[in-house]
């Protein structure tokens, strides 16, 4: 994805904010990009981050100059990266950044960067060791927070960065442009909740390692809305657990299998009130299940308890199996 261009077409504000500061050289010490589930929030930060560092931007980076080919290889050793998206973000985490910057940089130009995607996904004990570094920033270093819930983060973090917020994509629009780029109907609409941008559709499901753990959970999903709309409660938990939870052998998996579950119970109960459904590939699926499937607002909050504990030290075999039992509920 061209993040520049994406930038300069799709959110003008942030793009002109950010290219005056540095040319005026008048960077913040530390920003706070805050967008909904699906925004590029960390590829935007990676991309102004690699800005600051770029050997010739025109106006921010370039891609294609030694840093910044550096930088996308992972190979550029003054910017560290902490992902909440993958795993809690610990105190050990945050300390490791402060006593590396504590040491001269090891490249030329002097300047070091830490990113820290979705924050709020921090523990307590980190969420103070983090303050206390934005408290006291040294000239030539800076950070890049991402969120995609404000609210999660205390206003003393907040109030120590320069917010860009990024403004969400129409998810149908998202959709149009994934199907140009060839996408599927279904991974279109599917992923759009993943990824508010058609390009970054296309560029996941391109990437097969990446989109690997996407295609494993959309094989459970559709088997089991298969067995949701043909057989009893018995058969579906009976199918979950001969056939799901052998499938989905990752948290990654899982995370992916839950949220998309998630999608197909909000469109489910789009249907039952007569609002729009996003899921439109799923139609007849989803119209189907919206007569047989009990509590679907009670099951959205079983859902979504379950996507907060997957982080947490737990058997996934188990958690699925509690999933679908308590989904299935008379």
């Amino acid at each position: 994805m061209q993040i520049g261009k994406y930038l300069e077409e799709n959110q003008p504000i942030i793009y002109k904010t950010f290219v005056n500061a540095f040319k005026n050289h008048t960077l913040s010490h530390a920003y706070l990009l805050v967008g909904n589930p699906g925004t590029p929030l960390y590829e935007v930060a990676q991309y102004l981050a690699k800005s600051i560092l770029c050997d010739d931007p025109s106006p921010l980076a370039c891609n294609n100059c030694i840093t910044c080919m550096r930088i996308d290889s992972d190979n550029y050793p003054d910017i560290i990266k902490l992902d909440g998206s993958k795993a809690i973000i610990k105190k050990e985490d945050v300390l490791n950044i402060e006593n590396r910057f504590e040491k001269t940089a090891f490249e030329t130009k002097g300047i070091m960067i830490y990113i820290v995607n979705q924050v709020e996904n921090m523990r307590v004990e980190a969420v103070n060791s983090m303050l206390k570094f934005l408290e006291e920033p040294e000239s030539e270093i800076y950070a890049f927070l991402t969120t995609n819930n404000v609210n999660n983060i205390l206003p003393t973090i907040v109030s120590r960065c320069q917010v860009l917020p990024l403004i969400s994509m129409p998810r149908d629009k998202v959709i149009k442009d994934a199907q140009g780029l060839l996408v599927e109907q279904d991974d279109a609409e599917l992923l759009s909740y993943f990824y508010n941008d058609g390009e970054l559709i296309y560029d996941f499901l391109m990437d097969e390692e990446e989109s690997n753990n996407y295609k494993e959970s959309k094989k459970a999903l559709n088997g089991l809305l298969d067995v949701m709309s043909g057989g009893n409660r018995k058969d579906v938990v009976y199918y979950s657990q001969s056939n799901i939870v052998p499938l989905i052998k990752t948290k990654e998996e899982l995370r992916f299998f839950v949220d998309l579950l998630s999608q197909v119970y909000e469109d489910v109960l789009n249907v039952q009130l007569n609002r729009k459904i996003s899921l439109k590939f799923y139609e007849e699926i989803l119209r189907n299940l919206s007569t047989k499937l009990p509590h679907v607002q009670s099951s959205l909050v079983e859902i979504l308890k379950t996507r907060n504990v997957i982080n947490l030290n737990v058997n996934i075999g188990l958690l699925i199996d509690h999933l679908i039992i308590n989904l299935m509920k008379e």
